[in-house]
């Protein structure tokens, strides 16, 4: 008998796990913010890895100056953008972590990772459809979600305004999509 309760313990602490971990990043969906950003062209040798379009972004390139105050491709950096022109971008960089009261009205910041002189935020490459034609990068600009952490992930990628890829119906003809917001 003691075996089975401390079966039913264990059982018990992982479904907690699981749901604690679903209600946190359905609290981080919910209380995050959507944001524009233009898509910097990018080498043509990345421009597609296997079934992945690579992205860059302006707040992706590090400055030489910026790169040094890091210690090691590990260290957390915290990217602040602000909206100009319909869409985001960055102001500054910090090595320290950032908070709410650390930003202006209207901006927002993104977390990422200092790798091999860029950073980089999980948003980099996005997945491509078979038999879709790849984009110009010059002709996209992305949706990102960023959570209150600074997390992103693209909502949605635009082609000259309209979301990309096409939506199909099951006819195999476009379908009107709409962006996010």
């Amino acid at each position: 008998m003691n075996r089975l309760r401390l079966a039913a313990v264990w059982v018990g602490v992982q479904a907690l796990f699981i749901v604690g971990w679903a209600a946190r990043n359905q609290i981080n969906e919910v209380s995050g913010t959507s944001i524009l950003v233009k898509v910097l062209p990018v080498d043509s040798s990345e421009m597609t890895r296997g079934p992945f379009l690579t992205l860059s972004y302006e707040f992706s390139r590090a400055a030489d100056s910026t790169v040094a105050h890091w210690q090691s491709s590990s260290d957390a950096v915290w990217v602040v953008l602000r909206p100009e022109g319909g869409v985001y971008v960055p102001v500054r960089v910090s090595s320290r972590r950032l908070f709410a009261k650390d930003l202006q009205t209207g901006q927002v910041m993104l977390l990422g990772r200092l790798r091999r002189s860029r950073f980089y935020f999980g948003v980099e490459q996005y997945p491509v459809p078979p038999g879709v034609e790849t984009p110009a990068a010059s002709d996209l600009t992305v949706w990102l979600h960023v959570d209150t952490t600074g997390v992103a992930r693209i909502e949605q990628l635009l082609v000259h305004g309209s979301p990309w890829p096409p939506a199909v119906t099951p006819s195999g003809t476009p379908s009107p999509a709409t962006t996010p917001r």
